[in-house]
């Protein structure tokens, strides 16, 4: 049973999260996205959109965030369908990246 402290949108934004951050490390090949760490994982109400914040601070890299912003661009359709395999929701949200405010 699941916590009463936690909504669907909640539980779902977390398991998001770790998805795309084990993705992001484990199955895309992109070098300008090693390094990355999904700090937030944020769905609208009805978990259409999914707002995914990110940090490269700690990146291994020498870091363009332009580049960075390309990579994700590009790995966003494999990103989602692999979400779609790991996930068993009936729908996989749009994904859109933004930075961690402090590097901006």
């Amino acid at each position: 049973m699941h916590s009463q402290d936690f909504n669907r949108s909640d539980r779902l934004s977390d398991q998001i999260r770790t998805e795309v951050s084990f993705i992001l490390q484990k199955e895309v090949k992109d070098p300008r996205l090693k390094g990355l760490t999904i700090i937030k994982v944020d769905l609208s109400k009805d978990i259409k959109k999914a707002y995914i914040l990110f940090s490269a601070l700690n990146s291994f890299n020498d870091i363009d965030l332009e580049e960075v912003r390309a990579g994700l661009e590009k790995a966003k359709g494999f990103i989602r369908s692999m979400l779609g395999k790991r996930l068993e929701i009936k729908r996989i949200p749009e994904l859109f990246f933004d930075t961690d405010q402090i590097q901006s």
